[in-house]
């Protein structure tokens, strides 16, 4: 701590809370991103989806072929799809695992200015910044 910013009595028990409040929300999402991504392959599976020709991942010009998900709008359009394509299960699981450390951080900016602590918050703001020009760089912002 700075002389700016004085130590105050509570704010290792609330330093504590934040810890666990950003691991919880890591772990929650790897674990829903991971059975998401489970889920899709199952189902996947059960389709049939091994049995037919395989999957080519180069991207020709034009529309993209079926079952190659390039953006969260064609994710969520494979999810509302009757029947549910297990490929965009899939790819939302991946969405999951992405998106879980943006919400983590996302959540620990005001659980650090609740407890106190301007420095950490204002770090924990340039790391999301930092994830989020990356993903719009990336194109993942879309």
């Amino acid at each position: 701590m700075s002389a700016v910013d004085p130590p105050r009595e509570s704010a290792p028990g609330r330093i504590v809370s934040v810890e666990r409040l950003v691991a919880r929300t890591l772990m929650v999402g790897g674990l829903v991103g991971v059975a998401l991504i489970l889920l899709g392959g199952g189902l996947y599976a059960a389709h049939g989806g091994f049995h037919q020709h395989p999957l080519h991942l180069t991207r020709p010009a034009g529309p993209a072929p079926p079952g190659v998900f390039i953006s969260v709008r064609q994710v969520v359009n494979g999810i509302r799809a009757r029947p549910i394509d297990p490929l965009a299960v899939t790819a939302l699981g991946i969405l999951a695992l992405l998106g879980t450390p943006i919400f983590a951080v996302t959540l620990a900016i005001p659980a650090f200015l609740l407890a106190g602590d301007r420095q950490y918050a204002t770090i924990a703001a340039f790391v999301l910044t930092l994830l989020l020009v990356s993903l719009a760089v990336a194109g993942g912002i879309h």
